[in-house]
């Protein structure tokens, strides 16, 4: 499951507080769907940064942009820092880049950590998603 966050531009899906019957995973399409008009829909607004609203639904203006914090910079060298790496490479990526993203990140940090490192890394990462 990916949130339409990540692969529709702002204002292109709407932002509700939390999963329920009103939104329905779509499984041809990866990510939740407004039960009603089909407009993508994601349920983490705390995850986004982002307000809950109705911007595509119902053509609500999207809010000021949320600080997505520093800019990850070059790989650590301490694999303690790895997560907090990944994490900011994940709120850094545009729509669509994600997948790319993660992927380079996964391979670079796989040449310098151990296995047991880069899952976990990955695994904080995405849960940011």
């Amino acid at each position: 499951m990916v949130c339409p966050a990540l692969v529709h531009d702002r204002g292109r899906f709407d932002i509700v507080a939390g999963p329920g019957p009103a939104s329905r995973y779509d499984t041809s399409r990866g990510y939740r769907r407004d039960a009603v008009s089909g407009v993508p829909v994601c349920v983490h607004p705390h995850k986004i940064g982002f307000p809950p609203g109705r911007y595509a639904s119902a053509g609500q203006r999207w809010p000021a942009e949320a600080d997505l914090g520093p800019p990850p910079g070059p790989m650590p060298d301490d694999p303690g820092a790895l997560a907090a790496w990944m994490t900011a490479l994940v709120r850094h990526a545009g729509a669509g880049e994600l997948d790319a993203v993660l992927a380079e990140a996964e391979r670079a940090a796989s040449e310098r950590f151990p296995p047991d490192a880069v899952v976990d890394a990955l695994r904080v990462a995405l849960s940011a998603v």
